[in-house]
């Protein structure tokens, strides 16, 4: 019969002896990770939209001002304008904010912008790009309506926006918004 001593401290160089002996792997190191380049898009085509612009469209029989500052921002991806249309009239009575996001996507060979607001609004639209000085953007929402935007580029420092909605009625609403660039 062995002694338990002798079995423990047997028990003690074995687990010692284990843990010192180096452990051979037939697996492969673990490959070096492969940067993956930031694809930016090109969008020197909407830069001149860069800056602070102030807007007015005719609304119920009035001008309804407008601001809208666009930057190009997330890292070159999107193009950020934040847009503040103050109180209106008795029926609106108070401001909107608004975020529109442009970029291009080069795999569907897109122009595309999603824009939200305070109100509730949001939205996504689609341009195939500029023809000349215009850009036209098409518009779809989840509740069904539609709407075509026609951006005209008057000069580096001004736009007309002419704006036509159909709503799931089938109701048609047009708007033109005209546009000038703050001096820098």
């Amino acid at each position: 019969m062995k002694h338990p001593l002798a079995v423990g401290l047997g028990g003690v160089v074995l687990i010692f002896g284990l843990a010192t002996v180096p452990l051979v792997s037939t697996a492969a190191p673990d490959p070096a990770p492969t940067p993956v380049a930031m694809a930016r898009p090109d969008l020197s085509p909407m830069t001149f939209l860069t800056g602070t612009w102030t807007c007015t469209q005719m609304l119920r029989g009035k001008p309804r001002p407008d601001t809208s500052t666009t930057t190009v921002g997330m890292d070159g991806a999107w193009m950020i304008t934040q847009d503040t249309a103050p109180p209106f009239d008795q029926y609106r009575t108070f401001a909107i904010k608004g975020t529109t996001y442009t970029t291009y996507d080069s795999a569907t060979k897109q122009w595309i912008q999603t824009g939200v607001d305070s109100a509730g609004g949001y939205g996504t639209s689609t341009s195939p790009g500029w023809q000349g000085n215009v850009i036209t953007w098409t518009a779809h929402t989840l509740d069904g309506t539609s709407g075509i935007d026609v951006l005209t580029k008057v000069s580096n420092t001004q736009t007309t926006d002419d704006f036509t909605a159909t709503d799931t009625a089938g109701k048609v609403t047009k708007t033109t918004t005209t546009c000038t660039k703050s001096a820098s």
